[in-house]
């Protein structure tokens, strides 16, 4: 394929001229490894049957990436019927072999880490230390399944009234698994998800998301068997279509999904109806407890990193920060100090630690859907519900309403609080670093996920009140606390209902550990010693040694 041009200005500064260069070597690699126009199905780079296409954003500064097809229920199909004859030929692959499948395909990507890196920088907006954090654990996740993908063992259990039977527990690929991924971790969530899944001996039928389609793309065709993993991209208008596909088609037996609540439902009762199981990480609502005890630099240095890193759009951060009163203000004081520094702009540049949010679209009110543009009069707490279940388009103009929304309910905005001015921010998706103090449980901001770098500080007197006030959400994701009492720890982390808790740490994603949520946060386990169990049948054989 023909290399795409790129307009590079190059700056005066000597040091600005090396970033420059790197940057084109960086896009130059790009077009080697994803051809125009293309997704990746039974082994081939195709073009949609329709001829559509969608652009891909940098959310930085808007610039074009790539014009990538979109493609509707007809490729799906294509893609699952290629899938299918693929999936039972690597099931019978011996462990071990699949196992080094996997693990080559790791190490392409690590081959290739700081081009990913800088592409997922470019379309997703993140920065470039964070990318590179993401590359890692991406090729991290691929060499843990490696592993695991020769320990799917079954049991034997003695008959307790039968004498001569023999009962075996079998563990067996479910099959076509369809898989739906977000676009705030475009590469690592994906190998978290078709890892365990190829691990287990199914192959895959991947939609990922339209804001960061080319992560994957550029790793598909790396030493995987042909069918084995097929690449579907479609456009929002088109994506209902493809979701629709995946979970009504006998041909796939499991749905794999993270995003919103609202959305992972609807998928959901779609695909019972068709007698399909589903792996779903939904949203999330963490709150992060700090306590009278806590070490303060720890827990400052904690909210920093799990509230902004990835400009705040991850499932796990910190949603809401309770500090007990007698350090409140002492707290504030150093989180609004810390924040303060947190400089922003394109994620590429080394200075950079807050990129922009998403997508630029929703910034102009008149490039919004009639249909959607009266929601952005935040004015009720229903109105802001409803925003939250938008598309990515919407997060800046969804982050910045809840953020008014609240002063106007009586926060204070002591950092940050407004959108930027014109100037180098001007094309971009950017707002600042938020935060704000004397915020209540009953707020807008408080009670629903912004998926922004945004902290909503709040008040509390007791251990007592603050597990019920952490504990009063649908969600149940993440949770953090931190506190140098050993008792208050064990108590606090074992009461409050979230499938995950960080004590005195800002982490709980590790591919060696069980990554999911509870209530309205999803179904299911990725990472950990029993993920691949996700994406098997447990077969129960019964054998009366008399009959033979």
């Amino acid at each position: 394929p023909q290399p795409l041009r790129f307009v590079i200005r190059v700056p005066f500064c000597t040091r600005l001229c090396d970033w420059s260069r790197r940057l084109y070597s960086h896009r130059c690699a790009w077009d080697q490894l994803i051809p125009p126009d293309a997704a990746f199905v039974s082994g081939s780079w195709i073009k949609a049957i329709s001829g559509k296409t969608f652009p891909v954003l940098n959310p930085a500064n808007g610039t074009l990436l790539r014009s990538i097809p979109s493609m509707s229920a007809h490729e799906v199909q294509l893609a699952i019927a290629s899938a299918k004859p693929t999936q039972k030929m690597w099931a019978k692959i011996p462990a071990n072999e699949r196992a080094g499948i996997i693990r080559r395909w790791a190490d392409a990507i690590r081959e290739h880490q700081e081009v990913l890196a800088h592409l997922i920088t470019a379309e997703n907006g993140k920065t470039i230390a964070d990318a590179r954090v993401e590359v890692s654990a991406s090729f991290g996740a691929l060499e843990w399944y490696a592993e695991e993908a020769k320990r799917t063992y079954g049991s034997f259990v003695p008959a307790i009234h039968v004498a001569n039977r023999r009962q075996l527990v079998h563990h067996q690929p479910v099959g076509v698994v369809g898989v739906i991924t977000p676009w705030n971790f475009p590469l690592a969530m994906i190998t978290r998800k078709v890892g365990a899944a190829i691990a287990a001996g199914c192959a895959v039928v991947l939609k990922p998301a339209e804001d960061t389609p080319l992560s994957v793309l550029a790793v598909t065709s790396a030493k995987l068997p042909a069918g084995l993993l097929q690449i579907i991209t479609a456009s929002r208008d088109d994506a209902e279509q493809v979701g629709n596909e995946l979970c009504i088609n006998p041909g796939v037996r499991l749905i794999g999904f993270t995003g919103s609540t609202a959305v992972g439902k609807m998928l959901y009762a779609k695909a019972a109806a068709y007698g399909k199981r589903a792996l779903l990480e939904l949203g999330g609502n963490a709150p992060f407890l700090v306590f009278q005890s806590a070490n303060l630099d720890r827990a400052v240095a904690g909210a920093v990193a799990c509230k902004f890193r990835c400009s705040g759009q991850t499932c796990v951060s910190a949603n809401r920060i309770f500090v007990q009163d007698t350090i409140y203000d002492e707290f504030v004081r150093r989180l609004s100090a810390a924040v303060s520094s947190l400089i922003m702009g394109d994620g590429s540049l080394p200075e950079t630690k807050l990129g922009p949010l998403i997508n630029k679209a929703a910034v102009h009110k008149a490039s919004c859907p009639t249909s959607q543009a009266h929601l952005f009069n935040l004015k009720t707490k229903h109105a802001i519900r409803r925003v939250i279940s938008l598309p990515a388009c919407f997060i800046l103009q969804k982050v910045h309403n809840l953020v008014e929304s609240a002063k106007n309910s009586g926060a204070k905005a002591v950092v940050g609080g407004t959108l930027p001015n014109a100037g180098k921010f001007a094309e971009g998706c950017f707002y600042p670093a938020t935060v704000l103090t004397e915020c209540a449980p009953n707020m807008a901001c408080v009670d629903n996920e912004i998926f922004g770098p945004v902290a909503s500080v709040i008040r509390f007197r007791s251990e007592a009140e603050v597990i019920d006030l952490a504990n009063s959400t649908p969600y149940g994701l993440a949770a953090y606390l931190y506190t140098q009492e050993i008792r208050q720890a064990w108590h606090v982390a074992e009461q409050l209902q979230f499938g995950m808790v960080g004590v005195n740490s800002p982490r709980v994603s590790s591919i060696e550990m069980p990554f999911g949520g509870i209530k309205d946060s999803g179904i299911g386990r990725e990472g950990g010693q029993h993920s691949l169990i996700e994406f098997m049948d447990v077969k129960t054989i019964s054998w009366d040694l008399d009959s033979a």
